[in-house]
């Protein structure tokens, strides 16, 4: 019973967990990467030709602060604005809460944090105009950001992540109560044997 349980265990964390963050993080195929802001220049729109065979498009917008940044809720760093002729077709605040923050080029290089900003799912052929501007987060210098494109990303399906965090929810009570019935704590321990 305790390997099926583990074997629960490790489905759900696969699903739940690895599966999400493998396809936001590493599905589809990289289109390209554009500087939009580079300091102390101004923040520049970019546009970017898309085909209906690149959906879905996904997009991360890469900051590079110049000094240290503590992401925190309700603090925007950047805003971030993608068009297609004239219309808004994804607005988003980019905190960088949940960002993966990597340093560029070696361990001792400046720290560049990602955020998602969304998916341009369809994908309606035509240029797309990118806008990135500042936040309203006090005290963040940004010394560049750049946007990157994968072009083919998985769409999460949503029924997998709920499944894969209910097995593990399954499998860790599964263990606890495995791990209570062995220390049964209404078992009484035998009497102790008197020596001469």
């Amino acid at each position: 019973m305790r390997k099926l349980l583990l074997l629960l265990l490790l489905a759900g964390v696969a699903l739940g967990i690895g599966y999400p963050w493998y396809a936001y993080n590493f599905s589809g195929s990289e289109l390209g990467s554009w500087r939009v802001f580079d300091r102390p220049g101004p923040y520049k729109r970019v546009t970017v030709s898309l085909k209906a065979s690149d959906g879905p498009v996904r997009i991360f917008v890469d900051m590079q602060p110049l000094r240290s940044f503590i992401p925190a809720e309700g603090r925007t760093a950047l805003t971030s604005v993608v068009s297609r002729d004239g219309k808004d077709v994804l607005v988003k605040t980019l905190s960088y809460v949940n960002a993966q923050a990597a340093n560029r080029g070696s361990p001792q290089g400046p720290r560049v944090y990602r955020d998602r900003m969304g998916d341009i799912d369809p994908v309606i052929p035509g240029d797309y105009t990118f806008a990135i501007g500042p936040g309203d987060a006090d005290g963040l210098d940004v010394a560049q950001v750049d946007i990157v494109l994968r072009k083919g990303a998985v769409s999460i399906d949503k029924r997998v992540v709920p499944a894969g965090l209910t097995l593990i929810a399954v499998s860790i009570l599964g263990l606890m109560r495995l791990g209570r019935r062995k220390a049964n704590p209404n078992s009484t321990p035998p009497a102790p044997k008197w020596g001469r």
